[in-house]
């Protein structure tokens, strides 16, 4: 209804989609994140070329399919982020539109969404050029991503002789340059509903034999020393901070030695193991409390937050048995489990912002063919 009234009309002639998003962080300093939209070729994770970095649940993925199915189009695109140091797709788009009024201008609770219609031939032909051999890595849109696989292969059942051409092989993405200052990585804090009874005792040896305790007073200035000490310690070390519903103390606790996590954890690639959530959850979580894999992923057993003192409050006043505060993961350690193949546990990152939706919307006609890619 919307495309026969007019409210949705479709672009005559290929774009990119340049987007400017500005934003501020909780400590009020202003940032802003270039990229841009265009199509990609949807690839299987085996190829290499785009990698996922966190695992996927069924259920959301059945969700996002059935959506694709109904609409027959992407109303959201997948973030994808790149390595090129240079940033020079960024810089040119940036230069092409300097001092133009962008095509769309959206505020929303504090960001600003500026986005410019690049048709330019020579920049979309640089873009492809520069873009084509690089490998893509999933920030966001994991469940998306695979429902687009899904939905692909239900297309191509339906239309014996597919080409490979036709618009369903492909996904609407936002690109984003890992070497972009603008790109923000929020650590994601956990929230525990119940854990197996332990004495208080035995839970304090089991800690104190993988880990230094620093124990800071529940109160609001402990709060705050704790939360700054972690932040810090968190540059140089493997630290996670911990509150127990039943333990005046907040803890930040930080291992003694990586030999725990390769012994505990050898099912796990290196660059995994190295991660604070890999501890949190092998570790912690299952070795030492008791709280089994596959008792994690139980939907509502584990609640998750990027606000590490709503956590914290949650923790006092709501039915939680304990929360777990996490440093951020850094853009070159999610790159290096990728490229090992591996993926995080659900929610280990959170890209900031995410995309405001619907600033670009793409139509997916099976009958429809995309131009032809330059060569790889």
């Amino acid at each position: 209804e919307w495309q026969r009234e007019g409210v949705l009309i479709r672009d005559d002639k290929p774009a990119l989609y340049f987007l400017r998003h500005r934003f501020s962080l909780k400590d009020k300093k202003e940032k802003e994140r270039l990229g841009f939209m265009a199509l990609a070729r949807l690839e299987d994770f085996s190829s290499g070329r785009v990698r996922p970095h966190e695992a996927t649940h069924d259920a959301p993925k059945e969700d996002r399919l059935r959506l694709m199915l109904a609409a027959h189009a992407n109303l959201s695109p997948i973030f994808a982020l790149y390595e090129e140091p240079r940033r020079m797709i960024d810089r040119l788009l940036a230069e092409h539109v300097q001092g133009t009024a962008p095509h769309v201008e959206v505020e929303d609770k504090g960001q600003s969404c500026r986005l410019w219609r690049v048709t330019d031939e020579e920049l979309v032909r640089m873009a492809r050029r520069e873009m084509a051999p690089r490998p893509l890595l999933i920030a966001d849109g994991h469940h998306r991503y695979e429902a687009a696989l899904q939905y692909r292969e239900r297309m191509r059942a339906e239309k014996p002789g597919f080409t490979g051409r036709e618009a369903f092989n492909y996904m609407m993405m936002y690109f984003a340059n890992m070497e972009d200052e603008g790109l923000v990585i929020l650590p994601t804090h956990r929230l525990v509903r119940s854990l197996p009874p332990i004495p208080f005792m035995k839970l304090e040896e089991e800690l104190m034999r993988y880990f230094y305790l620093e124990p800071y007073p529940k109160t609001p200035e402990g709060q705050r020393a704790f939360l700054r000490a972690l932040a810090a310690q968190g540059k140089k070390h493997r630290v996670v901070g911990a509150a127990l519903k039943r333990d005046p103390r907040y803890l930040i606790l930080r291992l003694k030695n990586k030999r725990f996590m390769q012994r505990l954890a050898a099912d796990l690639s290196a660059p995994l193991r190295e991660l604070d959530v890999s501890v949190l959850h092998r570790l912690i979580l299952d070795h030492i409390l008791g709280f089994k894999p596959e008792e994690q992923v139980k939907e509502g057993a584990i609640a998750y937050s990027q606000d590490e003192e709503k956590v914290l409050q949650a923790l006092d006043k709501e039915d939680y048995a304990a929360a777990f505060i996490l440093n951020p993961t850094k853009a070159g350690e999610i790159l290096e489990v990728s490229e090992g193949g591996a993926t995080m546990p659900q929610k280990t990152t959170y890209f900031y912002p995410k995309l405001i939706d619907g600033l670009v919307l793409n139509k997916l006609d099976r009958d429809e063919e995309i131009a032809a890619e330059p060569a790889r």
